[in-house]
């Protein structure tokens, strides 16, 4: 079961490198995507099982990562938010998705771009073995 936590945590890594290509090459189509965040009752109940199923796997992985604490916390911090937002209802979390979709500029999603890329690269290098 760790062994596959830790392969879900270097896909993880892998989606945010290319997440940061995306939010610095192309930021409209980023900020599309953050704004269909809880659309429809299949997007946003996939992108919370994602979610839940990421954390759980910082969890059990983090007894093999170089950053044990911090993958500890990471991984509760994304259960309990995936858990709480299964609980607001859809149209709330969409208006919020929305919402903040609507208040972002490209040029604040080019800033966050290097910062994606670089988790991305410390989530592949954080396992001893």
């Amino acid at each position: 079961m760790i062994l596959i936590a830790k392969y879900i945590i270097l896909l993880f890594g892998i989606f945010l490198m290319f997440s940061s290509f995306l939010m610095f090459f192309n930021p409209l189509k980023a900020k599309e995507t953050i704004g269909k965040a809880g659309s429809t009752y299949l997007i946003n109940y996939s992108e919370l099982g994602i979610r839940l199923i990421i954390g759980i796997a910082f969890v059990l992985s983090s007894k093999i990562a170089l950053y044990e604490l911090q993958f500890k916390i990471v991984g509760y911090f994304l259960i309990v938010s995936a858990l709480i937002l299964m609980g607001v209802p859809i149209k709330k979390h969409n208006k919020f998705s929305k919402n903040a979709a609507d208040k972002l500029k490209p040029v604040y999603l080019k800033f966050c771009a290097p910062f994606s890329l670089f988790f991305g690269i410390v989530l592949l290098i954080a396992f001893k073995n």
